[in-house]
């Protein structure tokens, strides 16, 4: 998996929208080609790898030029992305391609913040929350997000016992890390931050959050795993 980068983008209110939440509500193939034809850029290989692609509709995203911690590390075709939302990762998707098309803006009423938009592909609804300060099962009855209570009974249960440090932090290497994600984060593991035990001193990041993403997903019987976008 060499060459595979992992970011954490924050979804913000954008995803307890209905109208604006572009990952579950997708976007036709036609309208990207549109946009993208309507750039006047060389994007042909862009048009092609879209029109060749057998989806005829697409989770987008986007993020600003301004966001400073992806200007020298910005996300490419496969790439890992999750994307949070209240203290919770929400969605993990790969990336399919990285575009610019203002025409594109439509999608979002007109909203010009996000230059660059990403197209999504493999896009999941999961349910990985931090770790919570007080009553979990409180915290996730209010999350606007959560799938609800009857079906992350063994996701409470690691929670309430958080000796094992089993949660979003720990899955992206970022247990010292206090509050919710702004902004964006292109997620490297410091070699503190990994378990010589497990092997994951010689792993690549990719690696090791897959890995702790798969021990994570079976500690809790898969109930992140919410449905397939």
């Amino acid at each position: 998996m060499s060459g595979i980068n992992v970011f954490v983008l924050a979804g913000g209110a954008g995803l307890t929208n209905p109208y604006a939440n572009t990952i579950e509500k997708k976007v036709s193939k036609s309208s990207i080609i549109s946009a993208l034809e309507d750039e006047n850029v060389d994007n042909k290989d862009d048009i092609m790898e879209i029109q060749e692609d057998k989806n005829k509709l697409y989770s987008v995203w986007g993020y600003s030029e301004r966001d400073n911690n992806l200007k020298s590390n910005s996300p490419k075709s496969g790439d890992i992305i999750f994307i949070t939302n209240k203290n919770a990762a929400i969605y993990l998707a790969t990336v399919f391609k990285v575009i610019e098309a203002k025409n594109l803006d439509f999608i979002w009423a007109g909203r010009q913040t996000w230059r660059y938009k990403i197209i999504l592909k493999d896009v999941l609804r999961i349910f990985i929350p931090y770790s919570v300060d007080g009553d979990i099962t409180q915290w996730c009855q209010e999350h606007p997000l959560s799938p609800g209570l009857s079906s992350i009974r063994h996701l409470l249960n690691i929670y309430d016992n958080m000796d094992s440090q089993l949660d979003f932090r720990y899955i992206i290497g970022k247990q010292l890390r206090k509050g919710p994600f702004q902004g964006s984060l292109k997620v490297t593991i410091d070699n503190a931050a990994r378990y010589p035990d497990v092997g994951e001193i010689d792993m690549s990041d990719v690696e090791v959050v897959l890995s702790r993403l798969e021990l994570y997903c079976q500690t809790v019987h898969f109930e992140c795993i919410v449905k397939e976008i």
